[in-house]
């Protein structure tokens, strides 16, 4: 049977040459951080704002750059502290980039988001901030075809 997923030092293998995406300086620029443990990923469900386009997805720790930010990096590893409460370099290391996308949430390319992954060697203890409706070290195998289960939210979503 094969994976259907590379295992962490395959994943660090592959980022070990990749360029960091830098602030592009567009409407929002804003980074993420894939948390990856073992063979688990962790993922975060957003608490209901109204008037937050992510209001109540799911999806990975950052946020918004900040002008005191050097780098894209520094925003994720900020982020990622601020949502979770955890400093990332004390449980592991940052091993790469994935690169960056641009959102479409009012125009076409008005958010680039710079993704990061880390590869932590201990579990961290989640404290979550507001910003945060939960969290979940979630094994990347549970994320195939068929395998995949999601709860049921425990608030509604609004519309946007």
């Amino acid at each position: 049977m094969s994976r259907l997923f590379p295992t962490v030092a395959e994943i660090e293998r592959a980022l070990a040459e990749r360029p960091h995406p830098e602030p592009a300086g567009v409407a929002l620029d804003a980074a993420v951080l894939v948390c990856l443990r073992e063979d688990a990923i962790l993922l975060v469900r957003r608490t209901v704002h109204e008037g937050d386009k992510w209001s109540g997805h799911m999806g990975l720790p950052g946020g918004r750059h900040e002008p005191e930010d050097e780098t894209l990096l520094a925003t994720a590893l900020r982020e990622t502290e601020e949502e979770l409460g955890f400093d990332v370099l004390r449980h592991g290391r940052v091993i790469g980039a994935l690169g960056a996308v641009r959102a479409l949430l009012r125009a076409p390319g008005d958010t680039l988001i710079g993704v990061f992954v880390a590869r932590l060697e201990t579990e961290p203890e989640l404290t979550l901030s507001d910003e945060i409706a939960g969290a979940w070290w979630v094994g990347l195998h549970e994320l195939a075809p068929g395998a995949a289960q999601v709860p049921e939210r425990p608030e509604p979503v609004p519309a946007f």
